[in-house]
């Protein structure tokens, strides 16, 4: 069960990690000790998920980010299955969601440039279980983020 100063904590967390105890306090309003160990505890029951650091992409020579729209041949579940495997292994690809809708899958992905999208499609999307992909290129990150609104 997540209470008020839970929900605090998480917010505090989602928007640095990196505090100290004793500034997590000042936000939560408990100590720095009681802060430190419902974060553990929310650690062990899976409500964090991991500390993560975001990088910017374009800062190590990933300059191209895409939005990618991937519509399989046939929806069966080990071909599913084989799909979100190769997204999941695939170095490029940041964010895999298997979706409803005309799509069957969205993908965020970050390249070097279109050749390096080109080599990706040529690894992944020449398959004959997939029936066709629409790329979205981004023009611009107006946000990013994985902070989910708590309370």
């Amino acid at each position: 069960m997540i209470d008020s100063f839970d929900a605090r904590l998480l917010a505090a967390l989602q928007a640095d990690n990196q505090q100290t105890g004793a500034e997590l306090a000042d936000q939560v309003g408990l100590s720095s000790a009681a802060c430190l160990r419902r974060a553990q505890r929310l650690r062990e029951q899976g409500v964090i998920t991991a500390d993560v650091a975001l990088v910017a992409p374009e800062k190590v020579g990933r300059g191209l980010t895409m939005i990618v729209l991937v519509e399989l041949e046939r929806e069966q579940a080990e071909r599913v299955e084989a799909f979100k495997a190769a997204m999941a292994a695939a170095p490029e690809v940041m964010q895999c969601w298997y979706v409803t809708g005309r799509a069957d899958f969205v993908l965020t992905l970050t390249v070097r440039d279109m050749a390096d999208y080109q080599a990706f499609t040529a690894r992944f999307f020449d398959d004959p279980n997939i029936r066709g992909f629409e790329t979205l290129v981004a023009m611009d990150r107006v946000k990013f983020g994985g902070a989910v609104p708590v309370g």
